[in-house]
């Protein structure tokens, strides 16, 4: 709760600043396509990183500023993860999935488009700052000291900031995590009006991530093997997001007309 406090604050303030003429409200779902990147080359030399898909689920909402300009925010449960392959270890494999909260916000533009001679439709690009708050995490492993141990496949979840004597054989410890986690993101998109006041948004995102998910490396019990955890989130996102316009341009005018008729 209190992170969900956090983030509903940090939508307040922005919109408590600034005034809109447009604002669009509504739920929006789609697919993940994530993985995470290493700044070491040691880290790159030892492991191979592959994409995973997850989901997101949550709103959206989009201000309009100027006559061609938004601001899009949404606040999202999102999965996340990557498949890690070791190259020394060739029996590594580590199959990770991490829940997050996800507040992407962009300003963006808006274009228009034509189809054949008549069809118009509009599009937008955009850019902003991606907050995230990683929530969990759970995964899949095998390497070679759990084959000598006579170990299959270890399931774990992951446990945050526990004392070491403490730890369960299906846990990994994150020690020093970084829970609160900043990006960047690009985003491109079509929007569809099948109604007058609503909107069907199709868009792709890129998530480029800034800070690194932990200081320490995840540990496990049953394995010598480390979680390599300074690695930032990377990924792709196709969003459908149906908004309804709330009228605040209308219900403006009607306040400036009654205000010009108290006036008289």
């Amino acid at each position: 709760m209190k992170v969900f406090s956090c983030f509903a604050f940090l939508l307040m303030i922005m919109l408590s600043t600034l005034a809109f003429s447009q604002i669009l409200v509504g739920p929006v779902a789609g697919a993940n396509y994530s993985w995470t990147s290493f700044g070491n080359k040691e880290l790159k030399d030892a492991y191979r990183v592959s994409p995973v898909f997850g989901f997101h689920v949550g709103g959206h909402v989009a201000f309009k500023v100027q006559k061609r300009f938004f601001l899009h925010a949404s606040l999202l449960y999102a999965s996340k993860g990557r498949l890690l392959e070791g190259k020394l270890d060739t029996k590594l494999r580590n199959s990770v999935r991490n829940n997050y909260i996800d507040m992407p916000i962009s300003y963006a533009v808006d274009f228009k488009g034509k189809i054949g001679r008549s069809k118009e439709f509009k599009y937008f690009l955009g850019i902003g700052p991606n907050i995230s708050y990683w929530i969990n995490g759970k995964g899949t492993l095998y390497d070679t000291d759990l084959e000598e141990n006579n170990q299959g496949e270890l399931s774990y979840k992951t446990a945050f900031k526990k004392a070491a004597v403490n730890q369960q054989p299906d846990e990994m410890i994150v020690e020093q995590p970084n829970r609160f986690q900043l990006g960047l993101n690009f985003i491109a998109g079509m929007v569809l009006e099948p109604a007058p006041r609503q909107r069907m948004i199709v868009s792709v995102r890129y998530e480029l991530g800034h800070s690194y998910a932990a200081k320490t490396n995840g540990i496990f019990l049953d394995t010598y093997f480390q979680d390599p955890l300074q690695s930032r989130n990377q990924g792709f996102r196709i969003s459908l997001a149906y908004l309804v316009d709330l009228k605040t341009e209308e219900r403006k005018k009607g306040k400036s007309t009654i205000d010009k008729r108290k006036s008289r």
